[in-house]
């Protein structure tokens, strides 16, 4: 980890222990969006991602599926071979890996511990912040793999693992809430390498944070703002659904209480007024701060459960 990622990982831990101690409130999206605006770029450096995927897809990707699909158990080997190719750049070689992971856990193939060292395994730095601040670095599969498993492991703690303990809960909140922060890919479908879709991904363990009933108010109200402040200084555009997923998450949490209602009103008023103030629109990023809005506006619209006071603000002060 870098040592700009670092303070900023220490800056917003502090903002989601203040705001979950009730210390600040109605401060906490302008100073989340300080951090943003904080977050530096960097050149883009050589990416290395498993160079056998053609082997590993005719034979140990074969046999795997087998063994699985007969419940014979897989030996360490194997299992740290599908990790290891959840990196590839080759979309089926990473696919494959999700998904039989995915049926390792369905079909209770593996052990609670088991998933504490997985989950451990996808949320080191090296890994789930891999060239972040690189622009469109191939890297990114192996970060929207490493966010795709882990909700994986979350819904399975919540439907009968039971392994998180409530720190280790907290520490998934807050290193997904940095690299919400940092993330600067946008894209959807990358040609033949298949998805990345971080946005999509990342916003996909923001909606499994909702169903949790042992997380504080503060924190949903610190997830909800580090979504919405990056969003809202994204300079390339979401246009692959993420949108759609992104407006789910917002009503499901803004329609269980008044609380997140009135704090998304206020972000949004200000959102607005901050987008009236960028007058210089001359290039293809200040464009795209205006249609992301646009379109995450619409998506909000649309969701026939939006409460009435949120859609009546929209559609009043629409840009």
């Amino acid at each position: 980890m870098t040592e700009s990622i670092a303070s900023l990982k220490e800056q917003l831990i502090e903002l989601h222990q203040r705001v979950d101690n009730a210390e600040i409130f109605q401060s906490l999206y302008q100073r989340i969006g300080e951090l943003v605006e904080k977050v530096p770029s960097q050149k883009r450096t050589s990416y290395e991602p498993p160079a056998d995927d053609r082997r590993y897809l005719k034979n140990e990707m074969s046999a795997i599926e087998l063994q699985i699909l007969e419940k014979e158990p897989l030996d360490q080997a194997q299992k740290n071979s599908l990790f290891y190719h959840l990196a590839s750049v080759d979309r089926v070689a990473r696919e494959g890996s999700r998904q039989a992971i995915n049926d390792l856990l369905g079909h209770e193939m593996v052990s609670a511990d088991e998933i504490v060292r997985w989950t451990d395994y996808v949320l080191q730095d090296d890994i789930l912040y891999a060239h972040v601040l690189e622009p469109k670095n191939q890297a990114v599969f192996m970060r929207a793999s490493a966010v795709n498993m882990l909700h994986s492991f979350l819904m399975a703690d919540r439907f009968g693992y039971f392994f998180l303990t409530e720190e280790k809960l907290q520490e998934v909140i807050d290193k997904i809430a940095l690299l919400v922060l940092l993330e600067k890919d946008t894209r959807g479908f990358i040609g033949r390498r298949g998805w990345a879709h971080m946005f999509f991904e990342l916003t996909n363990i923001f909606k499994e944070m909702t169903e949790r009933t042992d997380l504080l108010r503060g924190d949903h109200i610190f997830m909800m703002t580090v979504l919405v402040e990056r969003y809202r200084r994204l300079r390339t555009p979401l246009e692959m659904g993420e949108q759609n997923e992104i407006a789910e998450y917002l009503v499901c949490l803004i329609k269980r209480h008044r609380l997140y209602q009135d704090y998304f009103l206020m972000e949004l008023k200000d959102w607005r007024a901050w987008l009236k103030q960028q007058s210089d629109v001359d290039n293809e990023g200040d464009w795209h701060l205006f249609f992301n809005y646009q379109r995450l506006m619409t998506a909000l619209l649309v969701d026939k459960d939006l409460p009435p006071k949120v859609m009546a603000e929209i559609i009043e002060q629409e840009i």
